[in-house]
């Protein structure tokens, strides 16, 4: 976007835009020296398998607490939303510095992810509100461009810092979350336009059921959770095979982070354009056959430099499901109904993430990692066929 279209757009978007692209970059460094690491090094401090699987499970987990913010229940506005919750929640990250105990580790991200999980109806309902149609893609990769240059430089600094020691993650989480806290006090500068801040009532099943009546979104959504559904099965077994199997030193941890930041940006680039040019179906079967190579290539290798291609395979995979979940949602709905969409699909996330890793893990002591892989595999290809014929309908 040159300067010259970018001043062209109107205030209000501009504003939203240069506030919310701040607020990214203090992400970036906030996350990337704490996402790549939460799984890895709970596994290297003691975690057991079902903690692993809790740890790679909670953000989806938590993701079903987010159903009771569907309206503004304190008639304080979209914004109060995504601001304090994700104050509080990173606050708690200062707890790290305590924590010496996988069980002490676990819980506290656990607790952070379901407080942090309370924003996403709220800024779903944001862009909706603030950026165009037409341009909301293109603007949101924008945004994730400042994300990941932080990120990238944020996930091999604090590689390095973590090669020294392992459990200088307790002072290395708590530094982070300052960053992390200041990130969502930038976005507290955003206004959205008209808005009219009325309380509502905390979300039940009723104020769904438009959403669950609407044919389109139910087959996006039985198609969507078939995908994510596999992608999540095998989800905990990634760190479990890179700490027990491939020996994953913390400083190569970063780098993976930084690959995945690296291809998540190229990625948002890409999707970006992609899903302001092509169908839903055309983008949301594009991610679903990228996931098939994830489980493929640790079906067939433990070699590290190939499982770091496999770190780029899964940013560029990932940039695609957050951009596509915000941008697809937004299309199929009126303006005052974006919320209550983007809740009952973050709902149906928590259900997958109550349900599939846990039962990975069953699986995998069961019978194997390769077999829940290949079931990983199964259900991605499934789920191309499925997309392809059934979101056909959407287009319709």
């Amino acid at each position: 976007m040159c300067t010259m279209q970018f001043n062209a757009l109107p205030y209000n978007v501009r504003h939203t835009f240069k506030n919310e692209l701040k607020a990214a970059m203090l992400v970036g460094i906030y996350g990337g020296a704490l996402i790549p690491f939460v799984a890895i090094v709970g596994r290297k401090i003691g975690a057991t398998d079902l903690q692993v699987a809790l740890l790679t499970a909670a953000p989806y987990l938590a993701n079903a607490f987010a159903l009771l913010w569907t309206e503004d229940v304190f008639g304080k506005g979209r914004v109060w939303y995504v601001v304090w919750p994700n104050v509080v929640g990173r606050l708690l990250l200062l707890g790290m510095f305590f924590a010496v105990s996988p069980v002490f580790y676990t819980a506290i991200i656990f607790i952070y992810m379901i407080i942090t999980a309370i924003p996403f109806p709220s800024y779903a309902s944001i862009m909706k509100t603030n950026y165009p149609d037409d341009i909301r893609g293109r603007l949101m990769a924008y945004i994730r461009l400042g994300n990941a240059v932080f990120w990238i430089t944020s996930s091999a600094v604090a590689g390095w810092v973590l090669e020294m020691k392992t459990s200088y993650y307790r002072y290395l989480f708590p530094v982070a979350a300052v960053f992390g806290v200041l990130s969502a006090l930038q976005f507290g500068s955003v206004k959205v336009l008209n808005e009219k801040k009325e309380k509502g009532r905390f979300a039940g099943f009723s104020l769904f059921s438009g959403a669950f009546r609407d044919k389109a979104f139910l087959r996006y959504l039985l198609v969507y959770s078939l995908f994510e559904f596999g992608l999540l099965l095998s989800l905990p077994l990634y760190p479990l095979a890179l700490v027990d199997e491939v020996h994953i030193s913390n400083f190569a941890t970063g780098l993976f982070g930084s690959i995945f930041s690296g291809m998540w940006l190229a990625g948002f680039f890409f999707w970006g354009h992609f899903l302001d040019r092509f169908s839903a179906r055309i983008t949301l079967v594009s991610v679903f056959s990228l996931s098939c190579l994830i489980p493929l290539f640790y079906i067939l290798t433990k070699d590290i430099y190939m499982l770091a291609a496999v770190q780029g395979i899964a940013g560029f995979m990932f940039s695609a499901i957050e951009l596509a979940g915000y941008v697809i949602i937004t299309r199929m709905t009126h303006e005052g109904e974006v919320a209550r969409y983007a809740a009952a699909n973050i709902g149906f996330g928590g259900l997958r993430g109550a349900i599939a890793p846990f039962l990975g893990i069953a699986l995998m002591q069961a019978h194997g990692a390769g077999f829940v892989f290949s079931i990983s595999l199964a259900l991605g290809i499934l789920s191309c066929i499925a997309g392809w014929n059934v979101l056909r309908r959407i287009e319709a």
